[in-house]
């Protein structure tokens, strides 16, 4: 079994692709520059790398072509961000895979009215991201519909791992908030700590695509949850963090304006406004049933790995 990781060299694909290649496929990952995966895995001696920017290759219409003519069995999308992205590659590869899996979001939920929320409830995207994942989704399964287009849509949440930084108890990425934890001094975080946040380990992300290809039959036509078992309140985020530095607590709560004064760096406060917002809790029943996920990390486990 050929499989095309399109974005193979990213988080998730530093593990996607060693599972890949120990399941015994032929793996190639594309990506526009070749770079060292965040985690050494001596499976990466048998991936073929090809460089490829989806970007310059979209606007002259040849990069989903390009994707058909290596003659992939299954093609895993990490990095569609646009409806038209997947408009083209759908077109190219229409008749020739036997499975296109996707990277969508939790983030095309939206506020959710029922939590935890299930990959089939109604949607209410308000950030343009979130729109546009839930918009190809929307598109993949009326190609399934209408063509029988085979695809799977994976929705991770907060990916966290080593390498990179990952969702602090104040909602956003500022690496400072876990220094100060470690140190034992105070943190603020808006209103009352009760915003949700949902991490994964990207291995875990890796285990979903893993599985939807395994289980195809039941895969088919499905989006699924890629999340930790459970969800973490903020204010239970940071008395955890600080525990496991072996600190005591030590969070003031603030209004949103006066944490808006506090912090001052807008880019974070757009940040943490994103993840308030959002505040969901996601299910992952369907994937355990369908596919057998099994997450191997809880929230707590995968942010402290980062950390």
């Amino acid at each position: 079994m050929k499989v095309i990781v399109i974005g193979g060299s990213g988080h998730v694909g530093t593990y996607l692709v060693p599972r890949l290649v120990r399941q015994g496929a032929e793996v190639v990952s594309v990506s526009r520059g070749q770079r060292e995966p965040y985690t050494p895995d001596r499976a990466w001696g048998e991936v073929e790398h090809v460089s490829i920017d989806r970007t310059e290759e979209e606007k002259s219409g040849v990069f989903g072509r390009k994707i058909a003519a290596m003659k992939p069995d299954v093609v895993i999308d990490m990095i569609n961000f646009r409806l038209e992205s997947a408009q083209q590659i759908v077109e190219a590869l229409r008749g020739q895979v036997s499975h296109y899996l996707y990277t969508s979001s939790v983030w095309g939920h939206g506020m959710s009215t029922v939590l935890p929320a299930e990959e089939n409830q109604s949607r209410h995207p308000f950030a343009e991201y979130g729109i546009q994942k839930t918009a190809i989704e929307e598109y993949l399964q009326e190609a399934l519909i209408k063509d029988g287009f085979p695809s799977t849509s994976v929705l991770p949440g907060h990916i966290t791992g080593p390498g990179w930084a990952c969702i602090n108890p104040c909602g956003n990425f500022d690496p400072q908030v876990f220094g100060r934890i470690a140190r034992g001094e105070e943190i603020a975080i808006p209103h009352f700590g009760r915003e949700t946040v949902h991490h994964v380990h990207a291995d875990d992300v890796a285990q979903v695509f893993q599985q939807a290809i395994t289980h195809r039959k039941q895969a088919v036509g499905e989006s699924f949850h890629a999340v930790s078992p459970q969800a973490l309140s903020l204010a239970g985020f940071a008395d955890a963090m600080y525990r496991w530095f072996g600190r005591t607590p030590n969070v003031r709560f603030l209004p949103w304006q006066e944490w808006c004064v506090v912090t001052r760096d807008e880019e974070t406060i757009r940040t943490t406004y994103g993840h308030l917002m959002h505040s969901n809790v996601y299910s992952i029943e369907k994937g355990e049933k369908l596919i057998g996920y099994r997450p191997r990390y809880s929230s707590l486990q995968a942010v402290c790995e980062c950390v």
